[in-house]
């Protein structure tokens, strides 16, 4: 029709320049979705392009996806060709989505087209539809369920072109092609297949078709309108100029004309007229100037009998007849017109050359069939999602035999006013992946998708994968050896014999290889030779007790009297001679039944995990009673280790408490297994391979226990018959001295009281849980451990938790007793011994001589230390010398006060020096730590003394004294006053540490610093409020009182 044929002239060579662009856009085969990992295509930066699905949909399963560059600016619009062959339903599936999650193989955004599209649907050839998503996939899936296709069946090919067109602005050619879209979609739309076009950026309409009748009123097109006659010049254009006379002189014509506009209203009266111009007469040859004009004269002088010569005028001719009426019916138009000739007698022509009229032929005109306008798009079918809108027209029926209305009644398209929420969806199941495994069992996969969920629908319920087992055939197993059984008896008891063992074979299954080697195994046993007479203890009777025959080396065993449980052990051994005989029995193995009652509650507990640890304090108050009255045995000493070591797993395990009086029967126990009467049981039961190491272990486990429980800053102390323990509980920012025993504790035992050891411990920055605990008589029980070693100290173990690797600060302990340790070790003078540890395990002081420690080395500062302490005493001198330079020109009580205050400073960092050099020296170290108390409260006093300086001249309180003994007093005499009182009660305890000379940080002594400074600041402080006050004073116009004002003036001045 004509709307096409006017699109069709223009479209041509812009389009084809979009071709191009289009085709030079990037094109890539990057993967976008899961359909494929081999065969997939994504389209990228083409904003016009082509697709077949046998060169981008080559295989099962493919994907072929289009990128929207920017879903905000830009929508995607697409023309499928549907095939004309087989086609499979739902092999080709259609959606949009914003994006693809591959960890949980989930759509976002996504929205399904194969409603739109109906790929099989032979109703309508052609389909579009719109995508303002991200991305806008076709996928070929695999056949449903795996079934394979017939040949040939679902390979019908199908064509696409997409368009991308801007929201904003959109280009020509583009709409151009968009338009063409969108009239072929709604002119093929029905309710069974609505357009996929719902809106365009566009403005797609046509021109309607001008038919006879018809006109134009207010801008809107009518078919059939009655002319409305105007005044001439209504309606018609401006008058052109005149133009030039057509002749030089004996009288020429000249014209002009006008357009009409018809849009408003019918034109009446003549397009062109004349008038007569030059008419004066003719001098020789006369010279026409235009042609037609000629013509029109000379044609008019044909037909009236005019004289070529004399004088020339102008006069108009008849008006021709009425022309045939432009219609051969209905209404039309005749014309007639006339011609303005020269005439020697007549005047110049006026008026019209031209008239019309209207006609009527009487003859009725046939009419075609005409649409009325299109009705107002229908609300959307559904309120959110996709839904259907409608229009409908009606057609005025043709008369007098006239054609009958062309093109649809109705026309029907999809649209979306509203998101709705979208549960997620999962597709289908892609088919399953081949076993695992050749053989035996093995499993197989297969995935889907999600789609979605949009707009605040739910997740997807379920998994992406699932997993079946799968089993193709038995594999071949190989035959295994079973374990060996044990050794049979040796066939001799001494001498050499032989002893065997056998084993079976299982399997082979399933073709499999039979066992390697051998079913029995021979070794020879026994092949010590036969003891000699002389080399067997005999036969030998104590009582009720009777010992048997025994080889040397072996060992005999009778059972424990009534009232114990277990064996008496006593080894045949060789003597020096040659001789056998019995060693003195052993009752390592026995165990009271008193102990034996406890171990039984101790082990049930045990067994139930924790679950009767409520009943754990009776049988530790138990067992303590009960070693309060002594042991029997050495296997009693053995079986309290056991039952205490139980219980402290139980209490950690489970995480109870334990009680002041738990605490108290558990340290007393330990004491009772160090009593001098269990000196003889100890001795046998190390001699039976039992180690102390046991011991201390016990009572590290202890502290650890007890360590968990506390609080910071708690601690514990014990003292018992033969053990004092002391537990400390600090954060590990934080260092502390440590004294021990504190011989004022209540409750303190004489030993303790009356001995002469004093054990310090400087902590260093990694401890949490520090105990300490002084054995009274360990040191005999460690005597059996080597017969060489002589211990003539009570022994002291220092347990720290959590157990530190590389300590960060050496760790030392000091006693005010010759200690006889496995350890570096420094004998201060003979009564104190220093120990020093850069490393801790569970037994501190008995660790092993760390030869690389030289104790003697004096420690020396940092060199940080050096640099900053010189450069800042430097630059005070510096700055002292500099006002001394000048002190007949700056001489001033300020001056005073600023030179005393360096002197404090550069004393300061002296002793700084000076004290780290001298930390193990107790008497400098103190000197030193005095001297700086004094120093640096007179860095600060001074600093008071400038303040109080400062308001004194703000208030107007100058005098021409340059120094005063008040100022002295406070710089220099206050912190003497301080620090002498300081001593006076300390009686200089806590003037220097082991660590540095400095105030130590327990007793209280730090405060004599902190509280002189803190004071000064705040005095300062008041002074500096207190001047600024009366600086605004005097800043302040004070008319009344000018005296004041200029006294002041001068006192400020002076600040």
């Amino acid at each position: 029709d004509k709307g096409q044929k006017k699109w069709s002239s223009p479209i041509s060579l812009p389009f084809v320049a979009l071709l191009v662009l289009s085709f030079l856009g990037l094109t890539s085969s990057i993967p976008s979705g899961p359909a494929s990992d081999t065969c997939a295509t994504l389209e990228q930066s083409r904003f016009f392009g082509l697709f077949s699905s046998t060169i981008n949909l080559p295989s099962t399963p493919c994907s072929w996806t289009l990128q929207n560059p920017d879903p905000r600016r830009y929508t995607v619009y697409m023309k499928i060709t549907k095939p004309t062959d087989s086609c499979l339903p739902r092999q080709v599936k259609t959606f949009q989505f914003d994006s693809f999650i591959e960890t949980s193989r989930t759509f976002l955004g996504m929205e399904s087209f194969d409603e739109v599209v109906g790929l099989c649907d032979a109703s309508t050839s052609v389909t579009y539809l719109e995508s303002s998503k991200q991305f806008l996939q076709l996928r070929k899936v695999a056949p449903r369920n795996g079934l394979e296709m017939a040949e040939g069946e679902g390979d019908g090919e199908f064509k696409a072109e997409f368009l991308v067109v801007g929201k904003r602005n959109p280009s020509m050619p583009a709409c151009q092609k968009l338009c063409q879209w969108l009239e072929n979609c709604l002119s093929t739309s029905s309710h069974p297949n609505p357009c996929g076009i719902m809106n365009t950026p566009c403005q797609c309409w046509e021109t309607p078709i001008r038919r006879p009748g018809g006109c134009y009123r207010g801008g809107v097109y009518l078919e059939k309108c009655v002319p409305t006659p105007r005044d001439i010049g209504q309606g018609w254009s401006g008058w052109s100029r005149w133009s030039e006379c057509s002749m030089e002189c004996g009288g020429g014509v000249q014209v002009r004309n006008r357009a009409c506009q018809p849009e408003e209203s019918v034109c009446e009266g003549v397009v062109e007229e004349g008038r007569a111009c030059n008419p004066q007469p003719c001098i020789g040859q006369v010279r026409a100037r235009s042609q037609a004009l000629a013509s029109i004269v000379g044609l008019k002088r044909e037909s009236t009998d005019v004289p070529s010569t004399g004088v020339v005028a102008t006069q108009t001719g008849e008006w021709s007849p009425w022309s045939v009426c432009s219609v051969s019916c209905g209404e039309g138009w005749q014309a007639r017109t006339r011609f303005c000739v020269t005439s020697s007698y007549s005047t110049q022509c006026t008026g019209p050359l031209r008239e019309n009229r209207p006609c009527n032929n009487t003859m009725v005109c046939p009419v075609d069939g005409a649409w009325d306008e299109w009705s107002p798009w229908s609300l959307c079918s559904s309120t959110c999602g996709r839904g259907y809108r409608d229009r409908t027209r009606t057609c005025k029926g043709p008369q007098n035999g006239g054609e009958p209305c062309n093109g649809p009644v109705k026309q029907t398209k999809f649209c979306n006013i509203a998101v709705c929420p979208v549960d997620g969806a999962w597709n289908e199941w892609s088919g399953w992946s081949p076993c695992s495994a050749t053989c035996s069992n093995g499993t197989k996969q297969r995935t889907r998708e999600c789609n979605g969920p949009s707009y605040g629908g739910s997740e997807c319920r379920g998994d992406w994968l699932e997993t079946v087992n799968c089993f193709l055939k038995d594999c071949p197993v190989d035959g295994r050896w079973l374990s060996w059984s044990s050794w049979g008896s040796c066939s001799k008891t001494c001498g050499g014999g032989s002893q065997q063992r056998q084993r079976m074979c299982e399997g082979p299954y399933f073709g499999g290889e039979p066992c390697p080697g051998e079913r029995g195994d021979l070794r020879r046993c026994n092949e010590k030779r036969c003891p000699e007479p002389h080399e067997i203890c005999q036969e030998e009777s104590n009582g009720d007790v009777v010992w048997k025959r025994t080889a040397a080396g072996d060992m005999a065993a009778v059972t424990c009297p009534s009232d114990s449980t277990g064996f008496i052990l006593r080894r045949c051994t060789l003597g020096a001679v040659g001789l056998a005989y019995w060693e003195n029995p052993t009752h390592i193995k026995c165990v009271s039944k008193n102990y034996q009652d406890i171990s039984l509650l101790d082990g049930i507990a045990k067994t139930q995990k924790g679950l009767m640890a409520d009943g754990l304090p009776e049988v530790i108050s138990r067992l303590r009673a009960t070693s309060d009255e002594g042991t029997k045995y050495s296997g009693d000493l053995l079986s309290i280790m056991d039952v205490l070591r139980n219980t402290t797993e139980i209490y950690k395990g489970a995480g109870y408490s334990l009680s002041n009086a738990d605490v108290e029967n558990y340290a007393q126990t330990i004491s009772n297994l160090l009593k001098e009467e269990h000196h003889g049981k100890w001795e046998e039961a190390q001699l039976m391979g039992t180690n102390v190491k046991e011991f201390l272990q016990l009572v590290e486990d202890f502290v650890d226990m007890i360590g968990i429980q506390m609080k910071d800053f708690q601690d514990i102390y014990e003292v018992t018959e033969n053990l004092v323990l002391s537990i400390h509980k600090r954060p590990t920012a934080m260092t502390t001295d440590f004294t021990f025993p504190v011989k004022g504790w209540r409750g303190m035992m004489d030993w303790v009281r009356t001995s002469e050891e004093k054990i310090s411990v400087s902590q260093g920055t990694s401890a949490f849980v520090t105990g300490i605990v002084l054995y009274r008589n360990l040191s005999s029980i460690l005597s059996f451990q080597n017969n060489s070693t002589i211990l003539n100290s009570k022994v002291v173990t220092v347990i720290v938790k959590p157990t530190p690797g590389l300590l960060s600060s050496p760790w030392t302990f000091k006693s005010t007793t010759p200690l006889r340790v496995k350890f570096a070790s420094v004998v201060v003078d003979s009564f104190r011994t220093k120990c020093v540890c850069d490393s801790l395990s569970t037994f501190a002081i008995l660790a092993r001589l760390n030869p690389d420690m030289n104790m003697d080395k004096n420690q020396l500062p940092s060199v940080t230390l050096i640099v900053g302490c010189g450069v800042s005493s430097l630059t005070l001198l510096l700055l002292i010398i500099i006002y001394v330079s000048v002190w007949k020109y700056i001489r001033s009580e300020r001056s005073v006060i600023l030179i005393n205050f360096c002197l404090s400073i550069i004393c300061s960092n002296a002793l700084i020096l000076v004290g780290q050099t001298q930390a193990r020296n107790k008497v400098v170290c103190g000197v030193v730590a005095a001297l700086l108390h004094f120093f640096f409260l007179s860095s600060f006093c001074w600093v008071l003394t400038e303040a109080w300086q400062s308001y004194m001249a703000v208030m107007g309180r100058l005098r021409n004294r340059i120094i005063r003994k008040r100022f002295l007093c406070l710089g220099w005499g206050l912190p003497a006053l301080v620090v002498a009182v300081s001593v006076g009660f300390t009686k200089a305890k806590g003037y220097g540490t082991v660590n540095y000379c400095w105030l130590s940080l327990e007793g209280g002594l730090l405060y004599s610093f902190v509280g002189p400074a803190a004071a000064v600041v705040l005095v300062c402080l008041l002074c500096d409020s207190a001047a600024a006050g009366s600086y605004l004073d005097v800043c302040r116009p004070c008319n009344d009182r000018p005296a004041r004002v200029h006294h002041s003036h001068g006192a400020l001045h002076t600040a």
